[in-house]
């Protein structure tokens, strides 16, 4: 072999681990700053995060003992919205999704406008609570996982208002 495909070689393989060094850093960096509010939020309700999901600038978290979710999100500006909810005082959590078909009949193309995570209130004159998980008209236009992150949330509500009935 000769030193020039040595070299080149050399410097790819360092160029590699200098990326993904850098972009694990760059994760555990948004990890510590979307999670350290999170964990603050739960604890003003002597709650403890034991399960959490980061997505776009929002973060969702459960305290599976207590019963109690939290979320934040990042609204327009440097604005954010928190919301804590009780479990024991819902009665189901689901899915909602707004969205649209466009295209021939055999290969309709669905784009969403809205997904939400919904959660039915036990009290029927309480409004639901809704966490947005994504909005067309406010994160990028395509989907990047945010339909089955929703979906997993929904069926760790829903186990955990099982639990609280048990």
């Amino acid at each position: 072999m000769n030193s020039g495909l040595i070299i080149t070689v050399a410097i790819s393989l360092l160029l590699t681990i200098i990326i993904s060094v850098s972009v694990s850093k760059s994760k555990k960096k948004k990890q510590i700053r979307f999670l350290d509010p999170l964990n603050s939020l739960a604890e003003s309700k002597n709650c403890k995060i034991s399960a959490y999901d980061i997505w776009n600038n929002s973060i969702i978290g459960m305290d599976k003992t207590n019963h109690f979710l939290f979320a934040i999100q990042k609204m327009k500006g440097d604005d954010k919205a928190e919301l804590v909810i009780n479990l024991t005082e819902i009665f189901r959590c689901r899915v909602a999704e707004s969205s649209r078909t466009s295209g021939p009949k055999e290969g309709n193309l669905k784009a969403f406008d809205r997904i939400d995570l919904v959660f039915t209130n036990k009290d029927k004159n309480k409004a639901d609570k809704i966490v947005e998980f994504y909005n067309s008209n406010t994160d990028s236009l395509t989907l990047t996982g945010e339909l089955q992150l929703a979906e997993k949330w929904c069926v760790l509500v829903n186990n955990g208002i099982a639990e609280i009935g048990k």
